[in-house]
C-alpha cells in the first residue's frame, strides 16, 4: 500500500443486526408461548376451584335440608305428634271427647269508636244478629 492510496474502510455488515433482531424476536415469541401455556392451566385450575366450592356450598345446603326432612319424618310418625297436628290443624277431636263451641256475637266483642271511617265494617256488625 502506498501512502496515497487510502485504506478501505470497512463498513459493518447488516447481516450480525439482522441476525440479532430475528433472535430476539424468536426470544420474545418464546417467552409469550411458555406465559400462555402457564397461564391457560392456571385458569382452568381456578374455574375448577370456583365449580368444587360451589358444589361443596350446595352439598352442605342439601344435607341441612336432608337432615331437616329427615326429623319432620321421624316426627311424622310419632303418633302423640300426630295427634297434635291433627288438634291442633285439622280441629279434629277424638271419639268421647268433649266439644265445646262458643257463639260469641261480633258485635258483642268489637265495639268500634263513634268516628269510625270505615261504615261497611258497622254494617258488617249489625248484620250478624240476623
Amino acid at each position: 500500500m502506498s501512502a496515497e492510496e487510502p485504506t478501505p474502510i470497512r463498513t459493518k455488515s447488516a447481516r450480525p443486526r439482522a441476525m440479532a433482531v430475528v433472535a430476539g424476536l424468536i426470544v420474545a415469541i418464546a417467552a409469550v408461548g411458555v406465559v400462555a401455556v402457564l397461564l391457560l392451566p392456571w385458569q382452568n385450575l381456578s374455574s375448577q376451584r370456583r365449580s368444587i366450592d360451589h358444589a361443596t356450598e350446595t352439598l352442605a345446603r342439601l344435607q341441612a335440608e336432608t337432615s331437616h326432612l329427615d326429623q319432620r319424618v321421624a316426627e311424622a310418625k310419632d303418633p302423640v305428634v300426630v295427634e297434635r297436628i291433627a288438634r291442633e290443624q285439622l280441629s279434629l277431636v277424638r271419639e268421647g271427647d268433649t266439644l265445646y263451641r262458643l257463639n260469641v256475637d261480633p258485635a258483642d266483642a268489637v265495639s268500634l269508636p263513634l268516628a269510625w271511617p270505615l261504615p261497611g265494617v258497622a254494617h258488617l256488625l249489625e248484620g250478624a244478629d240476623r
